[in-house]
């Protein structure tokens, strides 16, 4: 099983593409950037014993040989070819298992594990929603799995509210965060709103955040819990204009807006 740098092959192909079509701008070589990658994909080249690199991994459809590939690429550090994560999802539901071994496996590289959670994600297999879930309720800050994993709940269709929230208390606060961005997306809970009110609360540092949540959520029930908020002598420009921002997303008045002035966020928009 011989490993190919597909990316640095690109790159020397749109090196003599660009030298063939002199005087071009900077602007028309991005432009025709598709134009270069659908050429390089569908030419025979030499280095694949006159192969065309989009076809070369459809001799693989075996996912333990699926898996080996990626695992050899991400082992060297070498950029993950397009043709081969197409194949991936395009073999799709019986890689399925394996991939969520591999992105659930904490001694696997991060770099593999989120190569194979993002394939689950473009597969697209239910069967992968309860290790979203588990992921995006645990992990810390720069947490790059549990941050992609929350990306996709967000993205669906809402169908995991209810598990995401069974974890809610039981989750660290990063967890919690995570779980709240996600429902903001889908209004319908009770629980959503006063766990969000209760942060707003309790969380002085990240008033802004849950503000912009509770504006996300759509509830108008936050306007009059938000007003409090916009009169406080310890809140500085920055989180007041996000309370702001939600009070008038939900429909509501936050009146004439304050000065802060020496607070450093106000004055430098006050200089702009």
């Amino acid at each position: 099983m011989k490993i190919h740098d597909f990316d640095a092959k690109f790159y020397e192909y749109a090196r003599t593409w660009m030298a063939m079509h002199p005087g071009m701008t900077e602007k028309q070589v991005e432009d025709s950037y598709n134009e270069i990658m659908l050429n390089f994909l569908n030419a025979p080249a030499k280095w694949l014993d006159g192969e065309k690199p989009g076809e070369y991994f459809l001799r693989y459809s075996a996912p333990k040989d699926l898996f080996k590939l990626l695992e050899e690429y991400d082992k060297r550090d070498i950029g993950l070819p397009e043709p081969l994560y197409s194949r991936v999802v395009s073999v799709g539901q019986p890689c399925v298992a394996g991939l969520m071994r591999m992105a659930s496996n904490g001694d696997n590289p991060e770099s593999l594990r989120a190569t194979a959670l993002a394939l689950l994600r473009d597969i697209g297999s239910d069967d992968a929603l309860d290790l979203y879930v588990d992921l995006a309720c645990r992990g810390g800050e720069g947490d790059e799995l549990g941050e992609m994993a929350a990306d996709i709940l967000s993205d669906g269709d809402g169908g995991q509210i209810g598990a995401l929230l069974e974890r809610y208390e039981g989750a660290n606060e990063f967890g919690q965060q995570r779980i709240l961005g996600i429902c903001a997306n889908f209004p319908g809970d009770d629980r959503i709103f006063d766990y969000m009110l209760d942060k707003l609360r309790n969380r002085p540092e990240q008033r802004a955040l849950y503000a912009s949540f509770l504006g996300k959520l759509g509830d108008p029930r936050a306007i009059e819990a938000l007003k409090p908020f916009l009169t406080l002598t310890d809140i500085g420009y920055l989180d007041y204009i996000e309370l702001r921002n939600a009070i008038e997303e939900l429909g509501g008045d936050p009146g004439e807006e304050r000065t802060f002035y020496g607070d450093p966020d106000y004055e430098a928009m006050r200089n702009i």
